[in-house]
């Protein structure tokens, strides 16, 4: 007499792929973003990181095969190199508007 046969169950293998946000170096929080455009050079994109509670704002160009973990790594060593103040800037300061002079009277 045999026992009944045990059915196998095949384990299905995901791979996971980066999220949609990073920790931000400079305020820490997970609120970083990477996008991409395209960009009038062949080969190259450019790349937009953003971050939703500090303000940080930087536009890279990067090559085409980068994925947004590349540029992570980019602004990550920029900032503990300390130069991302010279490379990017805040929104708050008043990136999208254009700054007027006021003259004297």
């Amino acid at each position: 007499m045999g026992r009944r046969r045990k059915r196998r169950v095949k384990r299905q293998r995901t791979v996971r792929k980066p999220g949609r946000y990073f920790q931000c170096p400079v305020c820490n929080s997970m609120t970083l973003t990477i996008d991409f455009r395209k960009a009038g050079k062949p080969g190259v994109k450019i790349a937009v990181v953003r971050c939703g509670s500090c303000g940080l704002y930087c536009e890279r160009e990067v090559p085409e095969m980068y994925e947004r973990v590349d540029v992570y790594n980019i602004i990550s060593d920029l900032a503990y190199e300390g130069r991302i103040e010279e490379e990017c800037r805040h929104e708050e300061e008043g990136a999208g508007e254009p700054e007027v002079e006021e003259s004297e009277v």
